[in-house]
């Protein structure tokens, strides 16, 4: 069992109840144990306590309400916090809770020339728009996970976005949160091997693709991959 499973699983399970799992894509490092709940990867070392979603057709949020997620989550013991300059808002356990330990954040693809948080009253949620989650929600695919459907990314595609938006991590953390999203990547690569990897990687251009090969050439020198 990889530590804080059970709530991780509770929180499937009361967004499954609430429907919105079909408005959510599991991109976080959490995919792995799901991704190992079906292939044959490897024990890996997994202390996660971060779990990002990301919302599919934020817009289509924006005109209703709907779900609220916020209501689920305050009753499961977490109380949403923002940050003071980035504005971006994640749920951490409420300071009176004893079991909890997870924090969860939702991300979605920004909008045309816009930077600001996505107020979602579909989801009653608030979104924080990320670079590059198109690719990520471009390439899906479903999985269970405890009997509960979740929908994540395709292994290989994941494995080389984590790569890619490891150089575009900033702050007092950069070095710390480049190298876990490294670690990360790493399971999946060895388990589908380079070649597979670097064939997948070949869709993809631009900037994206660039900062792919910087990270893959710092692999390469870290794990002597």
């Amino acid at each position: 069992m990889f530590e804080f499973e059970k709530e991780f699983v509770g929180l499937l399970r009361e967004f499954q109840r609430k429907r919105a799992l079909a408005h959510l894509v599991l991109i976080g490092s959490w995919c792995l144990p799901v991704y190992r709940e079906h292939y044959p990867i490897r024990r890996f070392a997994f202390t996660t306590s971060d779990i990002d979603f990301s919302i599919q057709r934020p817009r289509d949020l924006r005109r209703r309400s709907g779900i609220s997620l916020q209501e689920s989550l305050t009753k499961l013991g977490y109380v949403p916090k923002s940050g003071i300059l980035s504005k971006a808002e994640k749920y951490i356990p409420a300071p009176d809770s004893e079991s909890n330990s997870l924090s969860i954040e939702f991300l979605c693809e920004p909008g045309r020339n816009t930077s600001e948080p996505y107020h979602l009253p579909g989801l009653g949620i608030v979104a924080n728009p990320v670079p590059y989650q198109k690719i990520l929600l471009e390439n899906l695919m479903t999985l269970t996970y405890k009997k509960i459907s979740v929908q994540l990314p395709q292994p290989a595609v994941w494995a080389i976005h984590k790569i890619a938006i490891s150089q575009l991590r900033k702050g007092k953390d950069r070095e710390l949160k480049m190298i876990k999203d490294m670690d990360n990547a790493l399971v999946v690569l060895n388990w589908l091997g380079k070649e597979k990897i670097l064939l997948e990687a070949d869709h993809f251009k631009g900037k994206f693709k660039k900062l792919f090969l910087k990270g893959l050439q710092i692999m390469k020198i870290k794990y002597e991959i």
